[in-house]
Order: C-alpha cells, then sequence, then structure tokens
C-alpha cells in the first residue's frame, strides 16, 4: 500500500532504485540503446512571481519506447546539470541551484510514435535568489540536450535559451478558460475537490464503474480533457483518487484523513487511484481480494484513437 500511496500522492516519494554499479564494465553506457526522445523546455508563471520551467519529452520515432521513471530530466538526481542559470551582470555569474535529494526506483513508462512524458522545475524552491536577482539583474537560463540515459534531440531551429529580465514584473501567464465548459466536465467527472498546490483531483466514482475497465478508460480521457481545459498550468503527469464516499475524499496525511482511515472509512471508500505520469492504474488498493493495476494511457492522436 505504500507503493501505492506514494506514487499518487507525492509524485516525488518513490522505492529506491538498486544500488548503482561497482565495476566500470557495469556503469559504462550503452550509447546505441539509449531511447530517444524530443525535448522542449518552456518558462511558465502560474501564479505572481512563480517561475516554472516546463519539460516535455515527445517519442519521435515511427515505433513505440519504453523510457524509465528513474531517468526523467526533473527528478533526482537527474535534475542537476543540465539547465544552467546566469546572472546578467558584469561577470555573467552563476547562480546556486539546489536539487532535492532523492533516487527513484525502476518503473517503465511506455510511449507510442507522438506521446509525450512531461514535468516541471519550480525554480522559486531551486534558486534561492532567483526573485531578487530578477530584480537587480535579469537572469538567463540555459540548457543543452544531453543526459546520460536518454538520447534527447532538440530542434536545430529553436533557442536552448530563455530571459528572465531585469525587474520583470512576474505576471501570471494568462489562459482563456471556458468557464462553463469546465462545470460540465466537471460534474462529468465527478470531481469532489482539486487540492491547492497539488495536480490531484478526488473524484467521486462508483465501484461498477472501476470494475469495467472500458468505463474507466473513458472516464480518463474526460479527466484529460478537463485538465488540458481547465488547468492549463499543469504537465500531462497528474493524480486521480477515486472516492464512492465524497465525505472521505481527502489526503490520509491530514487529521481528517487519519481519522477515516483509524475507522476503516477511508479504505472502502478510496477505490481507485490513477497516475497518468506512470500510466498505471491502481483498482481497489486496500482489497486483498480485489486489487491490481493495470497499464492506461490517456494519450489520443490528432483524430481522437489512441
Amino acid at each position: 500500500m505504500k507503493r501505492v500511496l506514494c506514487a499518487l500522492f507525492g509524485f516525488f516519494l518513490w522505492l529506491p532504485g538498486g544500488s548503482s554499479a561497482s565495476t566500470g564494465q557495469a556503469a559504462e553506457l550503452d550509447l546505441d540503446s539509449r531511447v530517444t526522445l524530443a525535448m522542449e523546455v518552456f518558462l511558465k508563471k502560474p501564479e505572481e512571481r512563480v517561475y516554472e520551467i516546463h519539460v516535455h519529452l515527445t517519442n519521435a520515432n515511427p515505433e513505440p519506447v519504453t523510457v524509465n521513471l528513474r531517468d526523467l530530466p526533473w527528478l533526482p538526481p537527474n535534475d542537476a546539470g543540465w539547465l544552467s542559470a546566469f546572472r546578467m551582470d558584469a561577470q555573467r555569474s552563476h547562480m546556486q541551484q539546489d536539487s532535492f535529494p532523492g533516487k527513484f526506483g525502476s518503473q517503465g513508462i511506455r510511449l507510442v510514435p507522438g506521446e509525450s512524458v512531461q514535468g516541471k522545475l519550480v525554480l522559486n524552491q531551486r534558486m534561492p535568489t532567483l526573485l531578487e536577482d530578477v530584480r537587480s539583474f535579469g537572469v538567463r537560463l540555459e540548457w543543452e540536450c544531453v543526459h546520460p540515459s536518454l538520447h534527447l534531440m532538440c530542434r536545430e531551429d529553436a533557442s536552448r535559451t530563455i530571459v528572465i529580465p531585469q525587474d520583470d514584473p512576474g505576471r501570471p501567464d494568462v489562459y482563456a478558460i471556458d468557464e462553463p465548459a469546465c462545470r460540465q466536465l466537471e460534474d462529468a467527472i465527478g470531481l469532489i475537490d482539486v487540492p491547492q498546490g497539488h495536480e490531484v483531483l478526488f473524484l467521486r466514482t462508483i465501484e461498477s464503474v472501476m470494475t469495467d475497465l472500458a468505463q474507466v478508460q473513458a472516464l480518463l480521457y474526460q479527466v484529460d480533457d478537463y485538465v488540458r481545459q481547465c488547468q492549463p498550468t499543469w504537465t500531462n503527469s497528474w493524480a486521480v483518487d477515486f472516492f464512492a464516499e465524497d465525505r472521505v475524499a481527502g489526503f490520509l496525511r491530514e487529521q481528517e484523513g487519519r481519522r477515516y482511515f483509524e475507522k476503516g472509512l477511508w479504505q472502502r471508500a478510496n477505490i481507485g487511484q490513477y497516475s497518468s505520469q506512470i500510466r498505471i492504474l491502481y483498482r481497489f488498493p486496500w482489497s486483498r481480494k480485489k486489487a491490481d493495476t493495470v497499464y492506461l494511457s490517456v494519450y489520443r492522436d490528432r483524430v481522437g484513437s489512441r
């Protein structure tokens, strides 16, 4: 159960990976075996004076490929090194970057042609002096399409530099959101809540839907539509918790959630969990008899098929 909760609630709390190879031969990377992915990098401002780097890795191959969770460049320890930050002062001085410690377990993510896996780095958390440096000098971000385990490709005509100008006001990005359409989607997916600060949705779902994979797939397509249209600051890496009762919906780490858990109510009501990053649905995770895991993707190509 701990693995299920970590996958859905934290995104960054995965089981530790195996120890690194002790011999040079084992550590040596076969460059020809690396997965090739097209890389795009964007600057986003979801809130006032909050700066994020969004990274999209897309399968540009004519056949499916599998990328490992532990190789994603926005997760530690891969988040360090590929992105450089400089003050736009006379010395072009480097900015300090903090990286959260951690090592992720092995988890394959299958990508069909055109499908992407996405993530982000919150620069305010990584760079302690970011806002002061923006105010005083401006900041220049640079990156290379280089990775020890992935063969990353950047468009030759695309810049690999982002500039945040001096005294940038940090106004949030503005998106056109169709509020009535979003309310209709909320009703359609049974939205209970979107906890603030988390790319997680709590949904009201009945057991008969969870037992029917075709219905779950259709529901997750609707959830993906909701995220795309109504949560434009998110990447395509989000999570869903399916609850049979509204009142129980919430995180276990919260006092109310712990109280429901101690009474056995939380476990009975939490009938499913889904991570769009690793494309895995956990059905009835608290039932020894009914628990299972299913690989499901919400990717659809331009004509709407998978």
